[in-house]
């Protein structure tokens, strides 16, 4: 009675992921593009982590914390454009139906495939920079607040923010000066930072330096290494499982018949 259900399920699921697949690998259309100040699109050839890593050891001069930190916020202010990256259906149909139901269930979170977009938000280059200053050896972590997400290195026993997304100048900071609500951060920001309300959300706690060395995304990113693998492989999965079953079925009927004839 089971087989009899599990079989039409398996084979109707086998056709649903293998038609979704064949219909998605042809929705591919790039979003448009707003170009970022710094933003150089020759550096899109840089698709993940491991070839991030490499040109920022190259462009560095040398191996200091500072060097290596401020390579990679360069690297990173210049690889993205403005904007959230968002899963085509090519790439993760499932994720990108999800979309319709909660937004940012389509924005990539795992390094490699936020590297396969032009553009990305603040959370999203905050990830790609903690990803590559990690393989290089740094300690991480995130600054986290209404309305923005920036990355943070730890140098010289102190907390240093950077905000490749806001491509500031000079380039970092201390948490420290921050989290004090100094009216320099607030003369560095600008109308940003007066629209974040940085002073008042730092006088109020608001602002958290949180995921030392750590994913800051962990259940969004087991949601894409999952929507991901489905959505290019998921045919494949149940069409094992229909023959698996049918294979036993099978077998199951011919000892059956042995049995009975003896």
């Amino acid at each position: 009675m089971l087989s009899r259900i599990c079989l039409p399920a398996l084979l109707a699921l086998t056709l649903l992921f293998g038609s979704a697949r064949l219909i998605a690998s042809q929705a591919c259309q790039a979003a448009p593009l707003e170009f970022s100040d710094q933003f150089e699109p020759n550096l899109q050839s840089i698709g993940n982590v491991d070839a991030a890593v490499a040109l920022v050891r190259q462009n560095a001069a040398d191996s200091r914390p500072t060097t290596l930190a401020d390579s990679t916020d360069s690297f990173v202010r210049k690889r993205f454009a403005h904007g959230y990256s968002e899963f085509k259906p090519c790439e993760d149909w499932i994720a990108y139906l999800a979309g319709f139901i909660r937004d940012d269930l389509r924005n990539p979170v795992l390094p490699d495939d936020i590297l396969q977009h032009r553009r990305a938000a603040c959370s999203q280059q905050a990830i790609v920079f903690q990803a590559v200053a990690t393989r290089l050896g740094l300690d991480v972590a995130s600054i986290r607040m209404r309305g923005h997400f920036m990355p943070a290195v730890r140098i010289g026993g102190q907390w240093i923010v950077y905000d490749p997304n806001r491509e500031i100048e000079p380039r970092s900071y201390p948490v420290a000066t921050l989290l004090s609500n100094a009216p320099l951060i607030q003369q560095r920001y600008g109308d940003f930072g007066r629209e974040l309300g940085l002073i008042e959300q730092a006088a109020a706690g608001e602002i958290r330096v949180t995921d030392i060395n750590s994913n800051p995304a962990p259940r969004a990113s087991i949601f894409h290494r999952l929507t991901g693998f489905l959505s290019h492989n998921g045919w494949a999965v149940f069409l094992c499982l229909l023959v698996i079953i049918t294979v036993v079925n099978l077998g199951r009927r011919h000892r059956g018949a042995h049995e009975s004839s003896n």
